[in-house]
């Protein structure tokens, strides 16, 4: 990863964290998100018109994978609603930010890639996977596969699986924008049209979803008062996404730029620590300190 990659995951790290926080504590419903998607989409609807010459040159090609990444980011945010409804954030924010590696990883290595992939980095995926795994304990003679089987973590693993996926559909969609527009549009303006393009898309697949749920129609009738803090949410997701987006355009392979961003953990752990007065417990300690280790491994490798 460039120092550039660096810097823009960094940030996106910090709003992320901060956004997870602000949803749970809020909302953690469909109807939330669906909410703060709409905010992004709107918002950032004057910008995708200013743009619309090249959204005019996108091939079928590039739609599908609009498509298909609204799809994923969807089913994310509806996971990641869920699992904060049946478990704390301590627990689920790790599990779900981490699992998406091991993911990749595999992911790259049955797609032919191991080459791009040093062996520090994957070790250094490993320890970010090992380290959020015994984050949320108290004690680590606290760690029984019990524990895990629960709802929370169910959908917290779905949450998971969709990272994975809308990240792979992106930096295949962007690289391939990117190609199309070179010369016509800098890295920054491609990510920025295909992070709002997503954003209508993901718009698109949660209204489905919550016309289907009686209860995600009842919340979204009731959240309408807290447009402010939909607003928020909204502002910081589709912010956090377009850094992301455009950092992968400064690295060598995709799981470089989903594995730093993992960051994200420890910035919480110290966020819940300061502002919310959380404990923090020896294994807490020690898995932060795990992750940051990988974290390492993966920018020097």
């Amino acid at each position: 990863m460039t120092s550039t990659a660096i810097v823009i995951v960094l940030v996106s790290a910090l709003a992320h964290a901060g956004w997870n926080l602000f949803g749970k504590k809020v909302s953690p419903s469909g109807a939330f998100f669906w909410y703060s998607t709409l905010w992004g989409a709107l918002l950032t609807l004057p910008v995708l018109v200013y743009y619309f010459p090249l959204v005019q040159k996108l091939g079928s090609g590039i739609w599908w994978l609009v498509v298909a990444t609204g799809f994923f980011q969807a089913t994310y945010l509806s996971a990641l609603a869920a699992a904060y409804r049946h478990g704390e954030l301590s627990v689920v924010y790790p599990l779900a930010r981490s699992s998406p590696l091991l993911i990749l990883l595999i992911g790259t290595l049955f797609l032919g890639r191991a080459e791009t992939i040093t062996i520090a980095a994957a070790v250094g995926i490993l320890l970010i996977v090992a380290g959020c795994i015994i984050l949320p304990m108290q004690r680590l003679r606290d760690f029984r596969l019990a524990n895990y089987r629960n709802l929370a973590t169910l959908f917290a693993l779905l949450a998971a699986a969709s990272t994975a996926g809308y990240s792979i559909v992106d930096d295949a969609a962007t690289e391939r924008m990117r190609n199309l527009l070179d010369g016509i549009a800098l890295d920054a303006e491609v990510a920025l049209v295909f992070v709002i393009l997503q954003a209508w898309s993901a718009l698109v697949w949660l209204s489905i979803g919550l016309s289907l749920q009686k209860t995600e129609r009842r919340l979204l009738r009731q959240l309408v008062a807290n447009w402010r803090s939909t607003l928020a949410a909204g502002i910081l997701i589709l912010g956090t996404y377009a850094l992301v987006v455009w950092a992968m355009a400064y690295a060598e392979d995709v799981s470089y730029v989903v594995a730093f961003r993992q960051v994200s953990i420890p910035i919480g752990v110290v966020l819940g620590w300061y502002f919310l007065e959380e404990p923090l417990h020896p294994p807490k300690i020690l898995g932060v300190l795990t992750i940051l280790a990988g974290l390492l491994l993966v920018v020097l490798g």
